[in-house]
């Protein structure tokens, strides 16, 4: 459906429509054991503001092939005074970040889940989000879900070891030149 639109919208318009990402929808009611990583999750604070900024930044770059630092910043200072954005600390140094979003009655999405390249290979990433996820459900919550690239097939092994499981596909569109 969505590819029919952007074909007839190219035609309309004669401008290009372009995949820029194909997306699998994941949705975890239950977190399944993964090894241990060294560390602890804890709720980022005013003093990541920096750190959490530049990772946001890095993530945009690196998923979304642009990066606005300055937006990074703000969306930083925003997401950690909501208390959604938490980090995988160990022997006191960050490691990795996630984030909780768009929470509803009874589900809240998991997603900004970034590793600075140096960390990664290491199991930072998966405790962190099954940490998450756990601390996500033991809040009441039923469900989390998030989105993956399908290009990545780390994330995507990633998250079916925590227990997250496929509910469907998307494809991100854009527009123009």
């Amino acid at each position: 459906l969505a590819e029919g639109f952007a074909e007839r919208w190219s035609l309309a318009t004669g401008a290009p429509a372009r995949v820029a990402m194909r997306q699998r929808i994941y949705a975890l009611t239950e977190v399944q054991p993964v090894p241990e990583a060294p560390g602890e999750l804890r709720r980022a604070g005013t003093a990541d503001e920096d750190r959490v900024a530049d990772w946001i930044a890095a993530f945009d770059a690196e998923a979304l092939g642009e990066a606005d630092e300055e937006r990074a910043r703000g969306v930083a200072r925003h997401r950690i005074a909501a208390g959604e954005v938490f980090l995988w600390e160990e022997g006191g140094e960050p490691r990795t970040m996630a984030a909780s979003a768009r929470p509803t009655r009874h589900g809240v999405a998991v997603n900004a889940v970034y590793t600075p390249p140096e960390w990664r290979g290491r199991g930072y990433a998966t405790a962190c989000v099954a940490a998450l996820s756990a601390h996500l459900l033991a809040e009441g919550r039923r469900f989390c879900v998030l989105y993956t690239d399908l290009a990545n097939p780390t994330s995507n092994s990633i998250y079916t070891r925590i227990g997250y499981r496929p509910v469907g596909d998307s494809t991100l569109f854009r527009f123009g030149g």
